[in-house]
């Protein structure tokens, strides 16, 4: 886990440099035709750059969380501050099945349609039985996710968020733990 951390870190501040100041030297020398004096002169700009490019939608996929489901999501920009998204997923132990929808509000407070910092509110619904059928559980997740989104390039879409889970059973069972658990995720996908 400690590895999985420290190459999210490096991911983040590798792709964080693509959008970092300019430094560019600049040297003139002017000779009047005239009467002969040379001019010289030597300046130095700075600039900054910035991703502007529009994105109205985002498909991607949680690779951290293959190791309970398969997943994929889809998100859609709602205004400048606001996007949506929505998203399937499935068990991915042996002996499992069901099917699990998820619905994601991200807001992006900078103002910067699906870049950057974003507070997401989530919610969660799965449906898991065993294969036989004879044990099932209906999962109800509610969370709330702190995350970064970027574009190390044009379409490729990289984020990270870390937050709280709650988790509740909505069957009448016992045997499913309710309560808080830590939420990590770490996407990639494309985006248009």
């Amino acid at each position: 886990m400690k590895t999985l951390f420290y190459l999210f870190a490096a991911t983040f501040l590798l792709t964080s440099f693509l959008a970092a100041q300019v430094r560019t030297g600049e040297k003139t020398i002017i000779v009047d035709k005239v009467t002969g004096d040379t001019t010289y002169t030597e300046s130095i700009i700075i600039s900054e750059s910035e991703d502007i490019t529009p994105r109205n939608s985002m498909i991607i996929i949680n690779p951290l969380k293959f190791i309970v489901f398969y997943n994929i999501s889809y998100y859609h920009k709602i205004s400048k501050s606001t996007v949506l998204g929505i998203g399937i997923q499935t068990p991915t132990f042996d002996g499992l099945t069901g099917i699990g929808l998820n619905a994601e509000v991200r807001f992006h407070p900078t103002g910067k349609n699906m870049r950057g910092f974003y507070v997401a509110p989530n919610i969660s619904f799965n449906s898991i039985s065993s294969e036989g059928g004879d044990d099932s559980e209906n999962i109800i997740t509610i969370g709330g996710l702190l995350g970064w989104q970027w574009f190390p390039g044009d379409q490729f879409a990289m984020g990270l968020g870390i937050g709280v889970d709650y988790y509740s059973g909505v069957t009448s069972d016992d045997d499913f733990p309710e309560g808080f658990a830590p939420a990590l995720r770490f996407d990639i996908g494309y985006a248009w």
